[in-house]
């Protein structure tokens, strides 16, 4: 039983020996493989390469080749070697196999070997391993500038930094903001080819028309292989903190009998400057002339300047005065603040106009009542001047 088992061992590694040396001799000892290439030279799982393999016939005899293959567990074959796998190297002469393999969806980032192989027939075989690189890292999509927050109908700056984090260059690199309610003054952005390592910088103007999402879909291509990334930003409305900010104070209204006229101060508390500043009142008031609205210009930050206002209002106590202003990129804001027409918070009331016969508004008696005062007033200044010998006096000094 020993000794029977002792000759199948010893059987085998003859066996072994046979098979190796007869790969090793003839055909197979002249020809080797020169060069391989594979491109794109870093996969992601699931991507296509080209694996180009040279053969190379260094003997003085031709070498006859039965067939050729290339096959890997984790990076398949997936396509045919480019013409007759039967042929005939000659002296000296070389020989291109090209494949297609693709790496697994599942495969992680690592280096694969799938395994080259040439049968000879009788004059052996040739094998050697191929290595394919497989990375899972996409392209990066950073973004390196933002708003703290969006205002309504507002244009704002977005810049963004795309990386290439890969050992191979990415090519076709593209970039396009989405989003529903989401204007951009550049639909798209082309950068072209990223080096490994490498960046390119992209800047984006948007508006957005309501409250959304905005995404930058980033498409870019490894080989023949396209792939896309996206990132995303919630578009939140608030508060501009940089932004012009008007305050109105001293407001002084005069009137009377439904007319008004509204004077005051604006003052710009903001950051930046306020473009286009035109002051006006709103809805009950009716502006009218001969200062339905007031236009003030640009207001620098901390800069002041003064308004006047005509306006008709009926049946109300308090009106809207709007203020409306536009920022560098013309984006229109308005703010408004309430101004009392009560008489007991403080407002003067004008006189009437001519002929209203309203004696107070006036500032004044009537007329009647006035040339009777008068008339009053020269009788008693007749009667003291006679008591008083005044006027006997005057007739004697008119004597001869």
């Amino acid at each position: 039983m020993y000794r029977t088992g002792l000759a199948l061992i010893i059987g085998l590694i003859v066996l072994v020996c046979a098979v190796t040396a007869g790969s090793t001799s003839g055909a197979a000892s002249q020809v080797s493989v020169t060069n391989t290439t594979v491109e794109p030279g870093s996969l992601m799982p699931g991507d296509v390469a080209t694996v180009t393999i040279e053969v190379t016939n260094g003997g003085a005899d031709a070498v006859q080749i039965r067939r050729a293959a290339l096959d890997d567990m984790m990076v398949p074959s997936v396509g045919e070697q480019t013409g007759s796998t039967v042929c005939t190297l000659g002296p000296g002469a070389k020989r291109t196999f090209t494949y297609t393999v693709q790496a697994g969806i599942n495969t992680h980032t690592g280096t694969y070997y799938p395994w080259f192989y040439l049968d000879f027939g009788d004059g052996g075989s040739l094998s050697t391993h191929i290595p394919v690189q497989v990375d899972e890292a996409p392209a990066t999509v950073v973004v390196t500038s933002r708003p703290d927050s969006f205002v309504e109908g507002k244009k704002e700056r977005i810049e963004l930094v795309i990386g290439n984090p890969r050992s191979t260059e990415i090519t076709g690199v593209s970039v396009v903001p989405v989003g529903d309610g989401i204007e951009a003054v550049q639909t798209g952005h082309f950068a072209g080819a990223i080096p490994p390592s490498g960046t390119a910088n992209l800047t984006f103007d948007v508006t957005p028309k309501k409250e959304t999402t905005l995404g930058f879909d980033v498409t870019y291509r490894i080989g023949t292989n396209t792939h896309t990334t996206r990132t995303e930003i919630p578009v939140v409305f608030g508060d501009a903190k940089t932004k012009a900010h008007l305050v109105v104070n001293n407001i002084e209204v005069k009137g009377g009998y439904g007319s008004y006229s509204i004077g005051g101060d604006v003052t710009n508390a903001g950051l930046t400057t306020a473009r286009g500043v035109v002051v006006t009142t709103g809805d009950p008031a009716v502006p009218e002339n001969p200062y339905p609205e007031y236009v003030l210009g640009s207001l620098e930050p901390d800069d002041l300047s003064s308004f006047d206002l005509n306006c008709h209002v009926e049946n109300a106590t308090r009106i809207p005065l709007l203020i409306s202003f536009r920022d560098a990129d013309g984006t229109l804001y308005t703010q408004s603040t309430t101004v009392s027409l009560d008489k007991e918070e403080g407002y003067v009331q004008k006189k009437a106009p001519e002929g209203s016969g309203d004696p107070e508004a006036a500032g004044g008696l009537p007329l009647p009542v006035m040339a009777l005062i008068g008339v009053l007033v020269v009788l008693a200044c007749g009667l003291i001047a006679k008591k008083t010998g005044l006027i006997d006096d005057l007739r004697r000094s008119r004597r001869p």
